[in-house]
């Protein structure tokens, strides 16, 4: 079988940060505060230029994780203040796992996490996910997964194919040096590979995707496969030209959560563009 750049970890633990460091100010939305009582009262009532986001917190869900180290017990955290827009705080949450970035994805769903030397994946699904394989099943059904690759490791192989879709500018030498290592066929660094995404890029570091439903493409390279629904997904890579990690979203959930998958979306995408992350 020849070689795919799928996102499936080596279970060899390297310990990294758990997501690119990246130095940015996150997105969304403050509310301008006055000091007299009239004021604060309009402060809650009318956001600071004309933002409709209200700040509200979404459950913190701890998800099990196995890796070279071998399984991991969920972690437990604090709720999260994120600005919910007009999305109702139940229907979000935020899932963690150790070795592994967090992801916000529905509420009330199931989660686990997989770590290895290339970087980790954390899936959240609707029904609970095969735990039996050491490399999961690919999921048909509605999906939020968050990857993280490293660079300097295995990862880079990833990094590298999807930079060739995503940035290939910015990451040009990046990806020649990979390519020049002649470990994998030159063709994984095709960019026609994925001929069927559109990307759109938001700034150097940052970049946005959709794979169409029913085809293969930057959405379906994970743990997600083709279904009858688009995914949609946000990439970014660490601002280091040598070692640039790269954390990728992909979401996928269905016609009748468009309102849900936007507030997932942007709040991962939030997350993913902090220096801390979340």
């Amino acid at each position: 079988m020849p070689w795919r750049a799928r996102d499936f970890v080596h279970f060899q633990l390297r310990r990294r940060a758990s997501r690119p460091q990246l130095k940015r100010d996150p997105l969304g939305c403050t509310t301008f505060m006055r000091s007299s009582f009239l004021g604060l009262a309009l402060a809650f009532a009318v956001p600071w230029a004309g933002c409709q986001a209200q700040q509200g917190t979404v459950p913190f869900v701890g998800c099990s994780a196995d890796g070279q180290s071998g399984p991991i017990e969920p972690p437990k955290g604090q709720p999260k203040v994120v600005s919910l827009g007009q999305h109702p705080a139940g229907a979000i949450a935020y899932y963690k796992g150790e070795q592994a970035p967090g992801v916000f994805a529905p509420a009330g769903w199931h989660c686990r996490v997989w770590y290895g030397s290339s970087g980790s994946s954390i899936l959240v699904t609707p029904t609970p996910i095969d735990t039996t394989h050491l490399v999961p099943p690919k999921v048909v059904a509605p999906a939020v997964e968050m990857g993280l690759r490293f660079a300097g490791t295995s990862g880079r192989f990833s990094v590298a194919s999807y930079a060739s879709r995503l940035f290939p500018r910015v990451l040009a030498r990046f990806i020649e040096g990979v390519k020049n290592q002649h470990l994998v066929p030159d063709s994984e660094f095709e960019p026609r590979r994925y001929a069927h995404d559109s990307v759109s890029s938001v700034d150097s570091l940052v970049a946005e995707f959709t794979t169409p439903a029913n085809v293969s493409g930057l959405g379906t390279e994970g743990l997600l496969a083709p279904s009858r629904d688009p995914i949609r997904g946000v990439a970014v890579i660490a601002p280091d030209p040598t070692e640039p990690d790269m954390s990728i979203l992909r979401v996928r959930l269905g016609g009748n959560m468009r309102q849900v998958e936007a507030a997932v979306l942007r709040l991962n995408r939030e997350c993913m563009q902090k220096t801390d992350g979340c």
